[in-house]
């Protein structure tokens, strides 16, 4: 498996390889030789795709929020631990969670105008005649402690146009990574996500996971964005997510 993912910070999508540990858990020709074939697959169609259309299932993004925003929902954060509970989702193991109130700073820089005008391009392209907006599901703060982990699994779709879930990483002290597995290809690929780093996989899209914990600790927000509000029966399953 590879130990990278693929990163855009524009319309042009280039390579990451995460920290020097996740590095260093793969083998060197392995690594070589899955990243060489992964990227004869990923500029074959050309640049009339979107770096997500190109990046088989799953695009990573480096730097996301502005440093001050980003300083401001650390903050904030530190707040949320306090309410976490435990998670009831059948592919997380000793994840804890909590969704975060709408008056909370981090709902709303999340939910801001200007986050999804920055994912439309980076998703859609240069189709403007598609929409994206935040969904209606609640944002959420999630923490994987020593021994959290998320099993394989693709993401449910809410909504009747399948939407986009997007996992911004917070803090992250631990040895896991996510890795997930190209749609196309079949290829599995993988690294240790950094802190003000967005993930972005569409539901019923490219299954994914992230391995256990066995050092530190990782904590997420997690939101979604939507192309239409017409919900599916699993929309309401999941407002059932954390322990009363």
């Amino acid at each position: 498996m590879s130990s990278s993912l693929e990163t855009s910070t524009s319309g042009e999508g280039r390579r990451a390889g995460g920290s020097a540990r996740a590095r260093a858990r793969a083998r060197p020709s392995a690594r070589r030789r899955l990243e060489r074939d992964y990227d004869d697959v990923s500029t074959s169609r050309g640049r009339e795709q979107s770096p997500f259309e190109r990046s088989g299932g799953l695009l990573y993004v480096r730097q996301f929020l502005p440093s001050d925003v980003f300083a401001e929902v650390v903050k904030a954060c530190e707040g949320l631990r306090e309410r976490v509970t435990a998670e009831n989702r059948a592919c997380a193991r000793d994840r804890l969670g909590v969704m975060v109130p709408s008056d909370n700073f981090v709902h709303h820089a999340f939910v801001a105008r200007e986050v999804a005008d920055k994912l439309r391009e980076l998703l859609h392209g240069t189709d403007r005649d598609r929409e994206l907006f935040p969904g209606d599901v609640p944002v959420e703060y999630r923490i994987y402690p020593v021994g959290g982990s998320m099993d394989w699994h693709k993401d449910v779709a809410l909504y009747t146009k399948p939407q986009y879930e997007i996992v911004f990483t917070v803090a992250n002290t631990s040895d896991s990574t996510t890795e997930w597995e190209d749609e196309r290809t079949g290829m599995r690929y993988g690294g240790w996500t950094e802190p003000n780093s967005i993930i972005v996989v569409k539901a019923d899209g490219a299954a994914h996971r992230v391995t256990p914990i066995t050092v530190g600790e990782r904590s997420i927000i997690k939101f979604v964005l939507t192309e239409t509000l017409e919900k599916t029966e699993d929309f309401f399953d999941n407002l059932l997510t954390y322990a009363k």
